[in-house]
């Protein structure tokens, strides 16, 4: 537990110089009228762009060659690049909804909240399949490889996130088709947590073989 606070410390160090620009901006985004969906992709990048920047920065360092020498297993160095993900995603949501709630103040009823709700949680689910698809890559392939792969199927899914939401809860017709909230969210869920779950392992298969060698 120890050493996993420890490596999260330093990811969340090397995040924070970066990160200010991209939450400045998200914020920005946010609150101009008129940006809903373009903010709302803007704070979810951060989830993405920033594993990225830290996998990049332990590569420039060399850090598996002094995490070889710490009591910290693969499995805490591999997590903490997904508890990163996760924390920034999570703070890419409570930016979405900040930037509402001032627009709600400035302009009362100028905020759809349901439509904000519906896709904020699609956003979330697509972040967690999307980081859950590209971090293995990452971890194989390195970060100026896997940069490309991951940029690819960032753009894919937001985009796909986005037009899907606004396609079918902007259609009375085929949301009357959908099954509850209660069950959509669900299997979401599940989704993204089978799919974190083969995506962890596979990052620690990869970063165990670099860790040795086997893809210099």
């Amino acid at each position: 537990r120890t050493e996993m606070i420890g490596l999260l410390k330093k990811d969340l160090y090397v995040a924070d110089k970066s990160s200010r620009l991209l939450v400045v901006l998200a914020l920005v985004f946010c609150l101009a009228p008129g940006f809903g969906s373009l903010g709302s992709t803007y704070a979810m990048m951060m989830a993405f762009m920033l594993p990225m920047n830290s996998i990049a920065y332990d590569e420039r360092c060399k850090w598996d060659r002094y995490a070889a020498m710490l009591p910290c297993r693969p499995s805490q160095i591999v997590w903490c690049k997904y508890l990163l993900s996760g924390i920034y995603t999570l703070l890419g949501e409570v930016i979405i909804l900040a930037g509402a709630a001032v627009r709600h103040i400035m302009k009362p009823g100028s905020v759809d909240w349901q439509s904000i709700f519906e896709i904020n949680l699609m956003l979330a689910l697509v972040m967690f399949l999307v980081i859950s698809i590209t971090l293995p890559f990452l971890f194989r392939f390195g970060s100026e490889k896997g940069r490309l792969i991951m940029l690819v199927v960032m753009a894919m899914g937001v985009g796909t996130a986005v037009a899907s939401t606004n396609a079918i809860f902007g259609d009375r017709d085929l949301v009357s088709l959908l099954p509850p909230v209660p069950v959509l969210v669900t299997l979401g869920a599940a989704l993204v947590i089978g799919g974190i779950y083969v995506s962890f392992r596979l990052s620690v298969h990869f970063y165990r073989k670099r860790q040795n060698g086997a893809y210099d």
